[in-house]
C-alpha cells in the first residue's frame, strides 16, 4: 500500500457560493454547513486499500461450532507511511480502533495468516446501510467497507469480498517487504537529500551535512520501530528484513561512496577503498547510539547532541584519510584496510 492511503490524508475546499446565499442548518455554522463535498462529508478523502483479516479464534467461544473453522472472526488493518498500522477490530462490547506500532502488528498479521488475508479497496461514499439489526464483527466490518452486505457470518463476508475482482489475497511477509521499503526509502531519500551548493562544498564540510542528516533520520521514532521489527522478525520473515536493509543502508552506502570517490579523484583524500571507507565512516555514526535507541536502552540523542557525533565521526574519519604523512601512517592503515 502506498503513502497515499495514510491515516488522514483529506482534500477541503471552502464553500463557493455567494456568501448572502448560504443556507444555515440549525446551529450550525455557515462556513461548516455549506463546506461539505457530494457526499456529504466535511472532507473529502480518497478509498483506501483494507487488509481485511479472516481468522479464527484466540480462545473457544460457545458458538464457535456454529461459525467456519478458520473464520470465526474479521478485522481490518491499514498500514501508514510511519511504519505503524491502523487497527479496526470489532469487539463484543466496544469497537476497537487504534494505532499500532510494527512489531504490534505484525502479532495481528500473523494471526491473521493463520486464516485468510483479502486486500479489499473501501467504497466511498459507500453502498452499506444503518439499518441492519445485530452488529457483529462481520456486519461491522462490511459496514466500513461501504458493502452492502446482509451477510452475519466472517465466512459470508470472505465470500462476498473474494467475487469482487479488485480483491487480492495476500501474505504477511509481503505486507511487510512493501511497507519497510515504502518507509525506508522514505526516510532515506529524505536524508540523503542534498542541494546541488552543498554537493559543492569542501568534503568536511558535506560530510558533517550527511553525516547529521543520517543521525537525525535513524533516531526518527517510527523508524526506530520499524527497525526492531526487521531485527525481531528476521526469522519469521527474512525478506522483509532484507527490505529493510536493501532500502536504508544500502543506498546511504552507495552515496557515500559516490561522494569518497569524487573526493579521492580530485586528491582531497587517499582510500584504497572508497566503498570501505563508506561502510566505516557510516560504522563510526552508527556507533552503539544506534542500537541502544533501538532497545529503548537510552535517551533519544538531541539535536545538538548528534551535530558534536557527526562533526567528531567526520573529523575523526579524514583525519586518517588525509594524504597528510603528519596524520600517521598507522590511523591511514585502518581506513583503507
Amino acid at each position: 500500500m502506498s503513502a497515499a492511503n495514510d491515516i488522514g490524508r483529506s482534500r477541503w475546499s471552502g464553500p463557493s457560493e455567494n456568501p448572502s446565499r448560504l443556507k444555515v442548518i440549525g446551529n450550525v455554522p455557515a462556513d461548516l454547513a455549506n463546506s461539505i463535498d457530494d457526499n456529504g462529508s466535511l472532507v473529502t478523502v480518497d478509498p483506501a486499500d483494507w487488509i481485511v483479516c479472516f481468522v479464527p479464534g484466540l480462545r473457544r467461544q460457545w458458538w464457535h461450532r456454529f461459525v467456519h473453522h478458520r473464520h470465526k472472526h474479521v478485522f481490518a488493518m491499514r498500514p501508514t507511511s510511519t511504519g505503524s498500522w491502523l487497527l479496526v477490530e470489532p469487539w463484543w462490547t466496544r469497537m476497537m480502533v487504534t494505532i499500532l506500532p510494527p512489531a504490534d502488528a505484525v502479532r495481528f498479521l500473523r494471526w491473521g495468516a493463520t486464516g485468510d488475508i483479502l486486500r479489499v479497496r473501501e467504497a466511498v461514499p459507500g453502498k452499506a446501510s444503518q439499518l441492519r439489526g445485530w452488529s457483529n464483527c462481520a456486519v461491522l466490518s462490511a459496514f466500513l467497507l461501504g458493502r452492502p452486505s446482509w451477510t452475519w457470518t466472517p465466512h459470508g463476508l470472505y465470500r462476498q469480498l473474494l467475487r469482487e475482482r479488485s480483491t487480492r489475497r495476500e501474505n504477511v511477509q509481503q505486507l511487510l517487504v512493501d511497507q519497510f521499503t515504502n518507509v525506508v526509502s522514505h526516510y532515506s531519500s529524505n536524508a540523503l537529500s542534498v542541494s546541488a551548493d552543498q554537493l559543492s562544498l569542501p568534503l568536511r564540510e558535506l560530510l558533517i551535512i550527511i553525516g547529521r542528516n543520517l543521525l537525525e533520520t535513524m533516531m526518527t521514532p517510527s523508524l526506530l520501530e520499524v527497525c526492531y521489527t526487521a531485527i525481531l522478525e528476521a526469522d519469521r520473515y527474512p525478506n522483509a528484513t532484507r527490505a529493510y536493509a536493501q532500502h536504508g543502508p544500502t543506498p546511504v552506502i552507495a552515496v557515500l561512496t559516490r561522494i569518497l570517490a569524487k573526493a579521492k579523484q580530485a586528491g582531497e583524500i587517499d582510500l584504497a577503498h572508497c566503498e570501505a571507507g563508506a561502510r566505516r565512516f557510516l560504522a563510526m555514526l552508527h556507533g552503539n547510539v544506534h542500537l541502544e535507541a533501538v532497545l529503548q536502552l537510552g535517551d533519544i540523542p538531541t539535536l545538538s547532541e548528534i551535530d558534536l557525533r557527526a562533526r567528531t565521526a567526520v573529523k575523526v574519519f579524514l583525519d586518517g584519510a588525509e594524504p597528510d604523512e603528519r596524520t600517521g601512517i598507522v590511523a591511514r592503515a585502518a581506513l583503507t584496510a
